[in-house]
């Protein structure tokens, strides 16, 4: 071997990246990954109760306008998303939370009502429910 073909061979060693680099790089990938398949159900929990949360607003204010207009609640919900001019767009997907579930709707009375969201364990009565007549935590916002 010459000088010359020594250099070459000298440099093309120097110019690629070493077994270390790249195990460290995988490492750091994988460690990247991890975190992020551990956060994302926690993320998606999160939104998921914000949507609910958003979607039970957003079926009691149909309900109170329906009722201005009507002059008393609805029956049901489904009124909401009836005939020509409803009172909520998306038809009857508006009437089924982030789970899967349909939306709970109780009068209570003439004055008042409530929606309600099964939440994710999608039972109602639990502690996950999610209601109009009653604020997300403060701790369940933060997630």
């Amino acid at each position: 071997m010459n000088r010359k073909e020594e250099n070459a061979a000298v440099h093309a060693m120097r110019a690629g990246f070493t077994l270390i680099v790249i195990l460290v790089a995988v490492a750091i990938i994988g460690i990247l990954g991890t975190i992020a398949v551990v956060n994302i159900p926690k993320m998606l929990e999160s939104s998921n109760r914000t949507a609910a949360k958003s979607g039970v607003d957003a079926l009691k204010s149909g309900c109170v306008t329906y009722k201005m207009k009507k002059g008393s609640f609805p029956s049901d919900l489904k009124k909401l998303v009836e005939g020509e001019d409803p009172y909520m767009e998306g038809g009857e997907e508006a009437l089924v939370d982030p789970w899967g579930s349909e939306y709970k709707y109780e009068k209570k009375g003439n004055k008042n009502i409530v929606i309600i969201s099964a939440g994710g364990d999608q039972e109602f009565g639990t502690d996950d429910d999610i209601r109009s007549d009653k604020a997300l935590k403060k701790d369940e916002d933060k997630d």
